[in-house]
């Protein structure tokens, strides 16, 4: 009679099995892994090594340790004070009229409606578009003699405005194309978040007589809320990073009214040459999408364990 292996056998003859696949498969991973390190890693570990050095480029590119100075010079930069306001406002603003136009627009195109499939793919138009592109459109729009808002507010008797020329005006003009961008991500996040609720509980609440308000708000919002939540996290992380739009439409100005902080770190690591201060005002905008991110996901989480 054969003997029956052991459990400890079995174990260890699987573990071997384990080990011979993965030594197969390594060579296949190392070209992906390389290119993770190159392209990513590398990088990121070289700005970190940029803020804490004096740079000098007589000669090559050579690095000096240069302690906190960089970043105490952050510290005491107003213009960087200024790009950090001037990119959480436009994240603010544009981000919650982004949500509150892509509800609507979702809440609009989940009903049965002739010709939604036309609608659906009207409104993600804008966001197939490259961002220059979209700069370079609304460029033309704001132009101050040609443009198509002015010349409309000529026909019916108002003043031209300045849209890109004056300073409180410029930046609600990249609030504004920013909004036309990036709503249908918000339509397209949350129509897709509306159509996966349950149809059951709401036919039965309209059933019972629930009026359309009431069902918004005491069911649908309820079940939606968690895609509300991911869609705006998402979307507040990338316009942290915006940059194309403000540096074809206004270049940061007037003056640097509507300078944000990647195009601050832009035209101080790439115009004026200075690495190590590029290098700190990006690894700034890092750390403070890390901090929005995580306080974000803290606070969702904290929300979900108060509703179970």
């Amino acid at each position: 009679m054969q003997d029956v292996p052991s459990l400890h056998e079995v174990s260890r003859d699987l573990m071997g099995r384990q080990r011979s696949r993965g030594s197969q498969a390594l060579p296949f991973l190392l070209p992906a892994v390389s290119i993770l390190l190159c392209f990513t890693i590398f990088p990121f570990l070289f700005t970190v090594a940029l803020t804490f050095s004096r740079v000098s480029l007589v000669g090559g590119l050579k690095l000096q340790f240069g302690g906190l100075q960089n970043w105490i010079r952050l510290v005491q930069d107003d213009r960087f004070w200024n790009s950090l306001g001037n990119t959480l406002f436009i994240v603010a603003v544009a981000v919650s009229v982004e949500f509150i136009l892509g509800l609507g627009l979702a809440l609009l195109i989940n009903r049965p409606l002739r010709g939604g499939a036309f609608f659906r793919t009207i409104f993600i138009l804008p966001m197939a578009l490259a961002p220059i592109a979209i700069g370079y459109i609304w460029l033309m729009i704001y132009h101050e003699t040609i443009g198509p808002l002015n010349v409309l507010l000529e026909r019916i008797g108002l003043p031209p405005v300045g849209w890109v020329s004056r300073r409180n005006v410029a930046i609600y003009s990249i609030i504004i194309t920013d909004i036309w961008h990036w709503t249908p991500f918000m339509f397209i996040v949350l129509l897709a978040g509306l159509q996966s609720l349950p149809a059951e509980i709401l036919e039965a609440a309209q059933i019972d007589g629930t009026s359309g308000w009431q069902l918004f708000r005491y069911i649908t919002f309820p079940m939606l809320r968690p895609t509300a939540i991911a869609a705006i996290i998402l979307r507040s992380l990338e316009a942290f990073k915006i940059v194309d739009e403000i540096f074809i439409i206004t270049g940061g100005g007037p003056g640097v009214s509507t300078e944000s902080l990647t195009l601050h770190a832009y035209y101080i690591g790439f115009l004026s040459f200075d690495l190590a201060y590029g290098a700190t005002i990006a690894m700034s905008l890092f750390l403070l999408v890390l901090v929005v991110a995580l306080s974000m996901v803290r606070i969702t989480q904290r929300y979900q364990r108060v509703e179970v």
